[in-house]
């Protein structure tokens, strides 16, 4: 038992550790510097990027979605159809 425990704290520490090396150390600037100024605003540009991308797909997929099921629902048939009755008893029957 104790093993498994050991492995599994190896594992999740070295998850970890990688999650906080790729992300950018601005602390290393003083904060009134320049360059901690470019490096913070170039960590918020790689964040809004990222998740701006994702919105897009996730946009995208909906618009998708969307148009599927407007072609399912035969509106241009539907409107014809209204258009071509002459009372609503008329068409609700066709």
């Amino acid at each position: 038992m104790k093993i498994i425990k050991i492995i599994i704290s190896v594992l999740f520490i070295s998850l970890f550790s990688l999650t906080f090396s790729s992300a950018e150390d601005c602390s290393k600037y003083d904060k009134l510097s320049k360059e901690y100024a470019t490096c913070t605003s170039d960590k918020l540009k790689k964040e809004t990027a990222q998740k701006a991308e994702e919105i897009k797909s996730k946009t995208a997929k909906k618009i998708e979605d969307g148009k599927k099921k407007l072609k399912n629902f035969n509106l241009k048939e539907k409107f014809i159809k209204f258009k071509n009755s002459k009372t609503h008893k008329e068409f609700t029957e066709k």
